[in-house]
């Protein structure tokens, strides 16, 4: 099976078991219920979808392994999975019962010690952007460290952003087709093979088979269960692939193709830290809150997003087609940019204040 069969494959897998992943939400009660605090849609709706994503993901992965010769289930592949077990058993376990906070980043943690542990999978590596000649080695603990911190945050990164419907799962389609685009216009793609465009083709047609349900007005929430297993199999296969490179610019790549996510948890962190809030209590300052606030629609604001992530996307395939050859001038426009959207978008009080967030008609979901 190549990239585009994949790719269907999961689409068709993950559209058409929407009616039963809605039938077992209903059954287990799996609904998010609006709360004034927390959530901006006005009506329950049935969690649990990131199910479908599951169902998509997993079946094209099987599929290849079946029909495909060239798809070798290796220990990277088998760490993957094992960490994926974790996150979606805590992330049904949450979209039902609602864990803590603790628990849920406990879980995340031990799903990337398997990883680590099992495969080998570390950020222990890379060329020195600014002297390409030169190979930083990391000690061992701070490799763990650091790779650890990475699959953590991004996978947190993906329920900071599962706010707007259709949102966490269009962007993660856009971030998966990203890397598959690395992956096969890098100069150095024979060090990475297929397998990771293979997991990543997976992601994005499981992404699209679930958007129709999940885009405003949303049908079903992807809940905890997708939202983490989108950021965590995002934020391995960033290391297993593009990281696996020791060219300078394998630094910067997946700092692109994830931008908005990262971006927005960031700001997260250092908005709640000045607030003296925990970094897990949730808000409505997010960047899509902000483009309602300024009196976007609901589709407006996805779509504007999805246009941010796609320039991102372009960028980070252009950084792994030229190399360092771009790198300052679109790390330049890159920070301007962010500069110019944080100013923009946190700093007019006056236009803030005069739209109230919670009468704005539709069904979204937050966090």
């Amino acid at each position: 099976m190549n990239f585009v069969l994949t790719l269907l494959s999961a689409l068709l897998l993950s559209l058409f078991s929407y009616p039963l992943v809605k039938k077992i939400a209903y059954k287990t009660n799996a609904l998010s219920y609006p709360t004034k605090d927390r959530h901006i849609h006005t009506k329950p709706v049935p969690l649990l979808g990131g199910i479908s994503i599951v169902i998509g993901l997993v079946g094209a992965i099987i599929l290849n392994y079946i029909f495909n010769e060239q798809f070798v289930a290796d220990m990277k592949l088998i760490s993957l999975l094992s960490g994926l077990v974790v996150i979606v058993i805590i992330g049904i376990i949450d979209d039902i019962f609602e864990l803590k906070a603790i628990y849920k980043g406990a879980a995340q943690v031990i799903a990337a010690l398997l990883v680590i542990f099992l495969s080998g999978t570390t950020i222990s590596s890379f060329t020195n952007p600014f002297n390409t000649s030169e190979i930083i080695k990391l000690p061992m603990i701070i490799a763990i460290f650091i790779t650890l911190i990475w699959i953590v945050a991004l996978t947190n990164a993906f329920n900071f952003i599962d706010g707007l419907d259709g949102l966490a799962a269009g962007i993660g389609a856009i971030c998966a087709i990203t890397l598959l685009a690395v992956s096969l216009v890098r100069p150095d793609a024979y060090l990475v093979g297929t397998y990771s465009g293979i997991v990543v083709a997976a992601l994005a047609g499981a992404c699209l088979g679930f958007l129709p349900f999940n885009f405003n007005p949303a049908k079903i929430f992807m809940g905890e269960t997708g939202a983490a297993f989108i950021g965590f199999t995002l934020a391995v296969i960033s290391i297993q692939g593009t990281f696996k490179s020791f060219t300078a610019i394998s630094l910067f790549i997946p700092l692109f193709a994830f931008g908005l996510p990262i971006i927005d948890v960031l700001l997260a962190i250092i908005r709640r830290i000045k607030n003296k809030k925990p970094i897990y209590i949730g808000d409505k300052e997010h960047i899509h809150h902000k483009l309602l606030h300024l009196g976007l629609g609901h589709r407006q604001a996805v779509i504007a997003l999805y246009v941010a992530s796609i320039l991102m996307g372009i960028a980070s395939v252009i950084l792994s087609a030229s190399g360092m050859k771009y790198i300052w001038l679109l790390l330049i426009v890159f920070v301007l940019i962010l500069i110019a959207s944080v100013l923009f978008l946190y700093l007019p009080r006056k236009i803030k204040e005069s739209i109230d967030i919670d009468e704005i008609e539709g069904n979204v979901n937050h966090e």
